[in-house]
């Protein structure tokens, strides 16, 4: 029997105890995200001089979040955040349990554990407001000194229940305690506030794995530096919308 923890982030009515079904924890978790922010991030070549409005111009630095400078080392980041109200949401932890799939392309797949396992059973091992959870901060822009470009792209999102990228799927039944859940907060550009950007078990950041996306018809591409001797170490130079 092959065994693996998910999570589903939903309203306090809409999470299911039991008799838990998978459909059943779909429907709930839909209701708890429902869209995001798609990030990508990339660091400018030391010996670069050109503009961010000359990129947009040339049509490199385009609506779908192309890498401007064709060079995939200077990517540091490529990420959908999806949009979390700890505030709202209510966290519920099942165990899902089944056979492996006997057929041999199936059973080497990899990511989610819905794909890995024929699903026989699901066990509702806790469920809690998020606003219970332990904190946990976590630096999402990058702290080296340089000059940067980001590209923002906002979306309607569904995504499946998170799972846990690092821990797959196990012979046994996975270890659970509600105190190793923690809520992941951090400053977003030069905002004020923390930014919920995720959750993480264990230590182990919860992957949201995306099944539907339908990106806004514009996207935000900006350009800033991060200089740590500085009064303030992010400083925003450019910002650009560019549209469909």
């Amino acid at each position: 029997m092959a065994h693996a923890l998910v999570f589903v982030a939903a309203p306090q009515a809409a999470l299911p105890v039991d008799p838990v079904d998978w459909e059943g924890l779909q429907q709930a978790h839909r209701l708890g995200i429902g869209s995001g922010l798609a990030l990508r991030m990339f660091r400018v070549p030391d010996l670069w001089e050109g503009t961010l409005e000359q990129l947009v111009i040339d049509g490199q630095a385009d609506l779908v979040g192309s890498d401007p400078f064709e060079a995939p080392r200077h990517r540091i980041c490529d990420a959908v955040v999806p949009h979390l109200d700890p505030r709202t949401l209510w966290l519920g932890v099942y165990e899902i349990s089944g056979d492996r799939p006997q057929n041999e392309g199936v059973r080497g797949a990899s990511g989610h554990p819905c794909r890995q396992i024929e699903i026989r059973s699901i066990r509702c091992l806790d469920s809690f407001p998020l606003r219970e959870a332990e904190n946990e901060t976590c630096w999402f822009y990058p702290t080296e000194n340089g000059t940067y470009l980001c590209w923002e792209s906002q979306r309607r999102l569904e995504t499946l229940p998170g799972f846990l990228p690092d821990q797959g799927i196990t012979e046994v039944s996975s270890p659970y305690r509600r105190s190793d859940l923690h809520v992941l907060w951090s400053l977003m550009a030069d905002d004020q506030a923390l930014t919920c950007v995720g959750l993480t078990f264990a230590g182990k950041r919860i992957e949201w794995t995306t099944s539907f996306s339908d990106p806004e018809p514009f996207a935000t591409w900006t350009s800033f530096c991060v200089d740590t001797m500085a009064d303030q170490s992010y400083r925003e130079l450019e910002n650009i919308t560019v549209f469909q």
